[in-house]
């Protein structure tokens, strides 16, 4: 999934280990953007990266998993042309973002808060990417005042019923049940370790729908999955095994109770997060809306950005 980044407002900088201290932005690597990093109230480092017009409101985008802020770079040139400013901020355990102990998707709530305080914001518009569901509907249920609108793209959600993943990959529909009944296998799986590292960079892809398959078999995809792979489990797979975990139960307050204008954008062929789980979770929020893009599949972002710019212009 990323232009000319902006200086964020100056904060205090977070000591690291020995005494170290961690700058408030990195400078760029050839072709990657500027990590803005902040301090939030309890300490911890929050890393971010932001893609378009730094003179535009931001949009908050939550990447998916495994993942980081270099999703971003996906939407760089688009968000640039439609004069958008996406940041990407990298949820705890991923990336440059320091972890939050527990296991509920409550634990970016805060997080939340002291990003739109850090980029001197009230509101902002909250888009979610696949695994970044839960994170953004429990922002939306206990922050609705600082939420403009919750835009959930191809997304998982929590406690989605056994029925609505049917359509999906046997693959991934293993791997999930893994996580939940046998973490310790699946660590080495999304790692891409030992006898499963080879599945991992050379994926059979015949079972992925069409759009998704000609995305997956581009160079320019593989350089972009690999490094935002990467960069996601710099911390190691936890973060991951914890997110894919969290979705096999609801969250603690219904979906019903989230009273933001929300708005469903969900592929009508996505293989990974099939779009009955959308139609489901539409249905519990009062007001939601919901738009498939046709022959659309879990990627379909990459294929064209247009449906999500659409909505955010």
């Amino acid at each position: 999934m990323t232009p000319s980044p902006q200086d964020p407002p100056k904060t205090a900088q977070t000591p690291r280990t020995q005494g170290t201290e961690l700058p408030e932005t990195d400078p760029p690597a050839t072709g990657l953007p500027e990590t803005h990093r902040l301090t939030a109230p309890d300490g911890r480092r929050i890393a971010y990266c932001s893609y378009g017009d730094p003179a535009a409101p931001p949009v908050i985008v939550l990447h998916g998993t495994p993942g980081s802020r270099y999703e971003g770079l996906a939407l760089r040139q688009a968000a640039t042309d439609a004069g958008l400013r996406l940041v990407f901020p990298d949820r705890p355990g991923y990336g440059g973002t320091d972890p939050v102990p527990g296991r509920g998707f409550h634990r970016w709530n805060d997080d939340f808060v002291a990003l739109l305080d850090h980029l001197g914001h009230e509101r902002a518009t909250l888009v979610a990417i696949s695994g970044g569901g839960g994170y953004a509907l429990s922002a939306a249920q206990h922050h609705p005042g600082r939420v403009t609108r919750l835009i959930l793209a191809c997304a998982a959600v929590p406690g989605a019923p056994r029925s609505a993943y049917a359509r999906r990959i046997p693959l991934v529909k293993w791997l999930n049940r893994i996580v939940v009944r046998a973490p310790l296998i699946a660590r080495p799986m999304l790692a891409g370790k030992g006898i499963f590292k080879k599945t991992r960079r050379e994926p059979n892809l015949d079972a992925w729908p069409r759009s998704d398959r000609l995305i997956m078999s581009t160079p320019a995809f593989r350089t972009l999955s690999e490094l935002d792979t990467a960069e996601g489990q710099r911390q190691g797979v936890d973060a991951a095994i914890t997110d894919l975990a969290g979705y096999s139960r609801p969250l603690p307050e219904p979906l019903g109770s989230v009273s933001v204008p929300t708005l469903f954008l969900h592929g009508d062929a996505d293989g990974n997060v099939p779009v009955e789980v959308a139609r489901w979770a539409h249905a519990q929020i009062p007001g939601a809306e919901l738009r498939t893009v046709p022959d659309g599949g879990h990627l379909f972002l990459l294929a064209d950005p247009e449906p999500l710019l659409r909505e955010l212009t």
